[in-house]
């Protein structure tokens, strides 16, 4: 994960934007357990996010051990920041799946997984999300895609299937097989998340669009 700094005059109060993006895969799902067209963009008025500011230390010289990227000045302002150093995951987005992410069954029982999947699926094709005007003061997209709840359960169980199927054995996989019984029904959308913290403010999570995956055969 990398994180940036930036800061924004907003009003009156000056606000620091550390703007920190992640774009692997969901780590609860590489772990394994570990209605509406788009709407108009915000304003033109919406300020926009400055240039990354990034900090390199001399060249030819690498950074210390445990050096800090964050700038002399929001150190003074924020003594008490403290960046987010883990991948985000579909809890940081939306923490009220929780109990929907934690009830999937185990990768360890493909087939299981695979039913659990296609259910999940289905109520995420009934109930689809959709694009909103982003907050870009506080780092959002122009248009902010909003995924259901069915979409991100449906993404978490997809990829935990898809990490599964590309290190299982041949029982596994014939077992899924036996589920997913053709490219549509292994078809899914994924998201990948992404988070941005407005000192001041707070910490603001995004997703990416739907991104078109597969289950590997």
């Amino acid at each position: 994960m990398r994180t940036v700094l930036a800061a924004k005059i907003l009003a009156s109060s000056v606000l620091a934007l550390i703007v920190a993006g992640c774009s692997k895969p969901t780590e609860l799902a590489s772990d394994r357990n570990a209605v509406g067209g788009p709407t108009p963009f915000a304003p033109a008025s919406v300020p926009s996010i400055p240039p990354p500011i990034t900090e390199l230390p001399p060249a030819g010289e690498p950074a210390p051990p445990g050096a800090s990227t964050i700038d002399a000045e929001i150190k003074e302002r924020f003594p008490d920041y403290k960046p987010k150093d883990t991948a985000d995951t579909v809890l940081d987005f939306r923490s009220s799946v929780s109990g929907d992410v934690s009830a999937l069954p185990s990768a360890s029982d493909a087939a299981s997984l695979a039913q659990a999947f296609l259910s999940w699926k289905a109520k995420a094709t009934a109930s689809p999300g959709s694009y909103q005007p982003g907050a870009q003061q506080l780092g959002a997209d122009a248009q902010e895609y909003i995924p259901s709840d069915a979409e991100l359960v449906t993404a978490e169980a997809g990829d935990r299937l898809a990490a599964a199927m590309r290190s299982g054995d041949a029982a596994a996989k014939s077992a899924v097989a036996a589920v997913l019984t053709d490219a549509s029904a292994r078809s899914y959308k994924r998201f990948d998340y992404r988070h941005v913290d407005v000192l001041g403010s707070g910490r603001f999570f995004y997703s990416s669009p739907p991104r078109d995956s597969s289950i590997p055969g």
